[in-house]
């Protein structure tokens, strides 16, 4: 079998078929979907580095 050629480059939304606002479109979800799944990250981790407050106590020595 001969070989019929190999693959140059991928441009994403440059062929005649497909638009660009589709791959905008694309993108802005797979854009969405990593920061849903990174922000409880972030948020856990500052919330977890975050010293407690200290109480003051009443009962004092004299």
């Amino acid at each position: 079998m001969r070989r019929r050629g190999r693959i140059l480059a991928v441009k994403w939304g440059m062929n005649p078929n497909s638009s660009s606002l589709g791959v905008d479109v694309t993108f802005l979800l797979v854009g969405a979907t990593a920061l849903a799944m990174l922000t409880p990250v972030v948020g856990a981790l500052l919330r977890w580095r975050k010293p407690l407050p200290v109480e003051p106590t009443d009962a004092a020595p004299p």
